[in-house]
């Protein structure tokens, strides 16, 4: 018996987080429509499958990702100089299947024979992060403040938003689905160059950085038909 009532599930990851409660029925369409790429944010590799590296002034090239770390953070420093450069860059909505504690974390199933139509609202929360291919955590002060990646209104001040949602779903028979929240989000690749530091300078290629929007979260469905894989289960 699947119960009328759903209660919000919380995600609380990262040092910094805001809360929004969002009613977007048709938000997938709103994302369409802006023109945005749809990702599936359970599979999207686009930030493992980076290949940074660093090369210095004097030909000495490394491509371990703490090592352009190490070389990014050098722009700290007041005496070294950073300029960042955009190679390429485009705006997706990447989309995360949300659990539901009413109904435990799976999806709703109408599977069985001689069932109805499902009607059921479905609430869930979702913490969505800043990202970079370069190990740990991102450093807002030097990817903002220093490299200017960002720094805009148009980007989120925090690295981590935790996000609310709620949508009516509706499951017909021979059908699965659980809620979708989704978040507008900048996959931006760049080079870096470095003024002073180790060696006297460097250039950094293919440093990614995934920078939330500041738009609010989207919210929708994901319904697939029985014996199809829901976004969470395509991992």
């Amino acid at each position: 018996m699947i119960s009328t009532s759903a209660s919000r599930a919380g995600i609380a990851l990262g040092a910094v987080t805001t809360a929004l409660f969002l009613v977007a029925p048709t938000a997938s369409a709103a994302a369409q429509d802006a023109g945005l790429a749809q990702v599936n944010g359970h599979t999207d590799k686009w930030m493992a499958e980076a290949t940074p590296s660093v090369t210095y002034d004097n030909g000495y090239k490394v491509d371990s990702a703490e090592e352009v770390k190490s070389a990014l953070e050098q722009c700290k420093d007041s005496s070294v100089s950073c300029a960042e450069k955009p190679v390429e860059s485009k705006q997706v909505t990447k989309w995360f299947d949300v659990g539901n504690d009413a109904m435990g974390v799976g999806p709703i199933e109408n599977c069985g024979t001689g069932q109805g139509e499902i009607n059921q609202t479905l609430s869930g929360s979702k913490t969505f992060t800043w990202g970079w291919n370069v190990g740990g955590n991102v450093d807002l002060t030097l990817v903002k403040d220093v490299l200017k990646i960002g720094a805009s209104a148009q980007y989120s001040e925090t690295n981590a938003e935790t996000k609310a949602g709620d949508i009516r779903i509706t499951v017909k028979p021979g059908e699965r689905g659980m809620l979708m929240m989704g978040k507008d989000t900048e996959q931006r690749t760049s080079d870096v160059t470095i003024q002073g530091g180790k060696f006297g300078g460097a250039k950094i290629t293919g440093l990614r950085t995934e920078i939330l929007l500041a738009e609010a979260a989207r919210v929708s469905t994901d319904v697939v038909k029985c014996g199809e894989l829901l976004k969470k289960e395509q991992s």
